[in-house]
């Protein structure tokens, strides 16, 4: 198993994976055109497609859609609520054999790996993470989230890696132009994890297996690197946990981050 974020931000999100001979993507938020280029910067040759994860029908996740599908025709897994809110022109254009609509009470069993997909919270229609195994290992995948219950902690506890939302620093949205309304909706809990909210969950479901940490989505106006590593390195310190003994990562809006393999 080996992943590579292509793009993460409100401008477009995708992240390419690799699961034995299977080629997967997660979210679909830039163009075919820019996944060709952003993989083959990283190494990867993108030339075909087996499966595109989906996990809420916003356009930052689904603009690129259409192209990609036709130019793969890969299998769209999605839930029923991210299906029924898909903008038309995205249903309109794709045929409809084409969607598996996915079960969020039942594991999805694939060739060789299973993918659980897991409910989140965000202002969008049944929006949902995944955690992806294979033969013992597996990589969980959050962002776009408001919060994330303790109840459900054991869904996503002491995977080998995480791409998980470390989306904004308060003090920075709070100082923002940006208007209260839209403050109000990034800071509720159907918006988006804050750098500490991000750290302090990660630091309670990690493992002896986890190595590496990703961050993603991170607002290009209410967020930086500094910010977002430093914070994870003070929640760390408070949880009794050394961050240096991950690989720590911050995924961008423009540029891939290396290959990563989930050894």
């Amino acid at each position: 198993m080996r992943f590579l974020v292509l793009a993460s931000g409100s401008g477009g999100n995708a992240t390419y994976l690799e699961i034995g001979e299977h080629k997967i993507l997660i979210d679909a938020g830039i163009s075919y055109r820019q996944i060709c280029a952003r993989a083959l910067e990283a190494g990867v040759k993108f030339n075909e497609l087996d499966f595109i994860f989906l996990t809420h029908e916003h356009g930052d996740h689904t603009s690129g859609l259409v192209t990609i599908q036709k130019r793969t025709q890969a299998q769209v897994y999605l839930t029923g609520g991210t299906y029924k809110n898909l903008a038309s022109r995205i249903k309109d254009n794709l045929d409809d054999a084409c969607f598996r609509i996915l079960d969020l009470q039942n594991p999805l069993i694939l060739d060789g790996f299973l993918v659980t997909p897991f409910m989140t919270y965000h202002d969008a229609l049944e929006p949902c993470g995944f955690r992806f195994h294979e033969q013992g290992k597996s990589l969980v995948y959050m962002t776009d989230t408001g919060y994330f219950p303790q109840k459900t902690f054991d869904l996503i506890r002491n995977a080998d890696a995480y791409i998980i939302e470390a989306n904004h620093e308060p003090s920075l949205l709070l100082d923002s132009d940006r208007p209260w309304l839209l403050k109000k909706r990034i800071l509720d809990d159907q918006g988006h994890l804050s750098n500490e909210d991000s750290a302090f969950l990660i630091a309670n479901v990690l493992g002896e297996k986890t190595k590496t940490i990703v961050l993603a989505h991170l607002s290009e106006e209410c967020n930086t690197k500094d910010d977002a590593m430093t914070t994870y390195r003070q929640v760390f310190d408070r949880e009794g946990l050394i961050i240096d003994d991950f690989h720590l990562v911050c995924a961008t809006q423009d540029h891939p981050i290396s290959l990563i393999e989930v050894k």
